[in-house]
C-alpha cells in the first residue's frame, strides 16, 4: 500500500473508490504545483538573475537563428554607434522601429526624436540581412501621413536642438543616412516633400535641407555663415513606391556636395536659390513646413548622421552592400545587440481604426483589461512565452520548441 500510484479501483468498494479518488487528486495536485514551478515568473522571466535566465534572454531577444557548423557564418560588430562621430542613430527600441512617445537615439548623444502625429509600423519586403531569407517580412518601417490617417498632413519626427548636430561651427564636414520609400511626390502647398531640415538659428544662416522634386530630383541645400551651398541630382532619381538609400555629403575645403542614391555617386546641377524655411532650430524629418512638404512614405530605421566626418564612397558601398553599417561587413553577418524582431506577424496597410499603435505588430485592439505588461499578447505557456520586446512568433513557428529547454539542450 506505499506505492498510491499502484492502487486499482475495487468493483463495488466505497472504501477502494475513495481511496482511488483521492489519489487522483493528489496527482493532479502534485502535476499542478510542477507546472506552476516551471511557469515562476521569478525564475525564467528573470532579468538575469541567474545563469540560466541570462542564457534564456538572450535566446528570446534574438529572432535570428545564427547558424552553426558546417555553415560557419562569422558575425562582425558594426561600426554605429561609435560615442564619437555619430552624433544621431535613430534606431527605436534595442535597434528597430517602435513607436511611443519618441525613437530613441542609439548614438550616446541624446538625440531623441519626438513622434508627431499618428505615424504607424508596417510590414515591408526590403531585406537588411537581419532575418531568415524564408521571411515574407523582413523590415519594418513607419508609415507617415498615409491619406486614412486622422492626422494626416501633421507626421514627423522632431529632434530638439543639440550643438552636435548644427552646421555651424563645422571644421571638416557632415554626412547624413536616410531609406525612405515615398507614394506622392506632387508638390504639396507650393514645398516639395522634405525629407530632413534644420536652421540652426533664427537669422537661418546656417542650416540644411534635404527635398525631393516633384519629377523626383534629390535637393540638397547647406547654409554656413550665411552662404549657400547648393546641389541637386542632375536627373529625376527617385520613384515612387520603391525603397532608396540615400546618403549626403558635405565637406568643408572646396564646399563638396555629394549625393549618393542606392551607391551611386550622382551628377549634380545647381537647383537655383530656394531659401531654408524651417519653422524652429529643431531638426525634423518628413516635413517642411505647417503649410506643406510633409512626406507621404516610409521611413525605415536608423537614420545616421555623423558630424565631422565625411562618409567616403568607399564606406557608402559598403553600407549599400550590408544595409547597417559603414564597417567592411558582407550582408547578413553584421551582429546586432540587443536585437528586436523586425519581422514577426506585421501590420498590412489598414486603417486607422484597425491600427495598434505602441510596439505591437498585428494585434487587434484590446480593452484595458486585456492589455499585459510586457508588450507580449498574452502570457501563455513556458515554451511560447516571448517577454523582450519581440511582437509575436515570427513566420514558421517558434525558433525554440520543448526540446530547448530539455537538460540535454544545455549540454551540447
Amino acid at each position: 500500500m506505499s506505492d498510491i500510484k499502484g492502487l486499482r479501483e475495487i468493483s463495488n468498494d466505497p472504501f477502494g473508490k475513495l481511496l482511488t479518488t483521492l489519489s487522483k487528486k493528489f496527482s493532479a495536485f502534485l502535476s499542478k504545483d510542477q507546472a506552476d514551478l516551471v511557469e515562476n515568473p521569478e525564475d525564467i522571466f528573470a532579468d538575469g538573475q541567474d545563469v540560466e535566465s541570462a542564457l534564456k534572454y538572450h535566446n528570446f531577444a534574438m529572432s535570428k537563428k545564427f547558424p552553426i557548423s558546417p555553415t560557419n557564418v562569422q558575425y562582425y560588430s558594426a561600426s554605429e554607434p561609435d560615442n564619437d562621430k555619430v552624433k544621431l542613430f535613430l534606431a527605436g527600441g534595442g535597434i528597430w522601429a517602435n513607436l511611443g512617445t519618441e525613437i530613441p537615439d542609439r548614438s550616446g548623444f541624446g538625440n531623441n526624436a519626438t513622434i508627431k502625429g499618428d505615424p504607424v509600423l508596417v510590414a515591408d519586403s526590403f531585406d537588411m540581412g537581419v532575418v531568415d531569407a524564408g521571411n515574407t517580412v523582413r523590415s519594418t518601417p513607419i508609415l507617415f501621413n498615409r491619406p486614412e490617417s486622422d492626422t494626416e498632413n501633421l507626421e514627423w519626427l522632431q529632434v530638439p536642438d543639440n550643438a552636435n548636430l548644427r552646421i555651424t561651427g563645422l571644421v571638416t564636414g557632415i554626412s547624413y543616412f536616410i531609406r525612405f520609400k515615398i507614394f506622392d511626390l506632387v508638390s504639396q502647398g507650393s514645398y516639395s516633400r522634405t525629407l530632413y531640415q534644420k536652421a540652426d538659428d533664427a537669422a537661418r544662416n546656417n542650416g540644411i535641407r534635404i527635398s525631393l522634386t516633384d519629377t523626383g530630383r534629390v535637393v540638397v541645400i547647406i547654409k554656413r555663415a550665411n552662404t549657400e551651398y547648393r546641389a541637386q541630382t542632375a536627373t529625376a532619381t527617385i520613384a515612387i513606391n520603391t525603397v532608396y538609400d540615400v546618403f549626403i555629403t558635405y565637406a568643408v575645403s572646396g564646399n563638396v556636395i555629394h549625393i549618393y542614391v542606392n551607391n551611386s555617386d550622382k551628377s549634380l546641377t545647381d537647383p537655383g536659390t530656394t531659401p531654408l524655411s524651417a519653422l524652429t532650430s529643431d531638426a525634423q524629418l518628413m516635413r517642411l513646413d505647417t503649410d506643406g512638404g510633409y512626406v507621404y512614405g516610409d521611413l525605415f530605421l536608423p537614420v545616421t548622421c555623423w558630424r565631422e566626418k565625411v562618409v567616403t564612397a568607399t564606406e557608402v558601398g559598403q553600407h549599400f552592400t550590408n544595409k547597417l553599417t559603414l564597417a567592411n561587413i558582407p550582408f547578413g553577418q553584421v551582429a546586432i545587440s540587443n536585437y528586436s524582431a523586425t519581422n514577426g506577424v506585421a501590420l498590412n496597410r489598414v486603417s486607422l481604426s484597425r491600427t495598434y499603435k505602441w510596439n505591437v505588430l498585428g494585434l487587434t485592439r484590446v480593452s484595458k483589461s486585456q492589455t499585459l505588461k510586457y508588450n507580449v499578447q498574452k502570457r501563455v505557456s513556458l515554451i511560447r512565452t516571448y517577454k523582450w520586446n519581440v511582437q509575436g512568433p515570427p513566420p514558421g513557428g517558434p525558433s525554440f520548441t520543448i526540446a530547448s529547454f530539455r537538460s540535454t539542450s544545455f549540454e551540447t
